[in-house]
């Protein structure tokens, strides 16, 4: 989609600036569908080294604001292992972060939500973290990743049953959608998508499956995984009406309506699940 702002890639200054297998899945469901789904966390906790110098595919780009609005956001995309500090500057890593997913092989591109520069002249981003708790975020030292600049953000509204996506504040599309069952709600919260996944044609998955930050509040191990929510089509066993709850998280898209949505959207997307 040329000359769209979310397709924008930047490049930082080093001295400036899902229920892992989904929630969406019934008891009954494809066997493959559910190992593929399950997003394995890549973050090994424990206290690392420091993290590497920048690379050489670190270039120079303007300081800005890189907080996200409701007309633009950015994605960080890591190129380099990358050490998750509670603060701007720290001395030690919480953890560390392997620049791919290991069961897809997809990039790691993570919200960002806030950015400082120390007195030192360095470059740090606090971004949204695909782990638990779905408020979990950590600094980042800015020249292990790339920006890319985006202009879409979806909103889901539980009460009205209602997918919306948004192009630099503006309504693009919206989709009638169903959500989890009373006794396994889809949660409240200021998510992002974690990782895009075309799903093989007979999965009751839909042919697209868009995997969230989120996860259950109340599922906390599901088919071997973590529990995490996602946004799917909705086929066969997974059929669902919209308007409906029946889900164990997962946001339900009929599978035209999903078709409509993938395209428009990419990991670090915010998703902004509200009442």
């Amino acid at each position: 989609m040329r000359g769209v702002a979310h397709n924008a890639w930047v490049r930082p200054s080093t001295s400036l600036p899902i229920l892992a297998l989904l929630l969406v899945l019934s008891s009954v469901g494809s066997a493959s569908a559910q190992t593929r789904a399950a997003a394995t966390d890549p973050t090994t906790t424990g206290v690392v080294a420091a993290d590497p110098p920048a690379t050489a595919e670190t270039a120079t780009a303007p300081t800005g604001d890189y907080r996200p609005n409701k007309t633009v956001s950015y994605a960080a995309r890591l190129i380099t292992r990358t050490g998750l500090y509670s603060r701007a500057g720290a001395d030690k890593p919480k953890s560390v972060l392997a620049p791919w997913i290991s069961d897809t092989g997809n990039s790691v591109e993570l919200l960002v939500l806030d950015n400082t520069v120390l007195a030192t002249g360095e470059s740090w981003l606090k971004v949204r973290l695909p782990s638990r708790p779905n408020t979990a975020s950590a600094w980042i030292r800015e020249s292990n990743v790339i920006l890319r600049k985006n202009a879409m953000r979806v909103e889901i509204s539980l009460r009205r049953h209602l997918l919306r996506v948004f192009r630099s504040g503006h309504v693009v599309l919206r989709l009638g959608v169903a959500l989890g069952a009373p006794s396994t709600p889809t949660p409240k919260g200021h998510f992002a998508v974690y990782q895009k996944i075309r799903e093989v044609w007979w999965s009751p998955l839909g042919p697209w499956a868009l995997h969230l930050t989120a996860h259950s509040n109340v599922l906390f191990e599901f088919a071997g995984g973590p529990g995490r929510v996602a946004i799917h089509g909705a086929r066969g066993v997974l059929w669902a009406a919209a308007g409906t709850n029946p889900s164990h998280g997962c946001i339900r898209v009929p599978d035209p309506g999903i078709r409509r949505v993938a395209p428009l959207v990419s990991p670090g997307t915010p998703v902004d699940i509200v009442r």
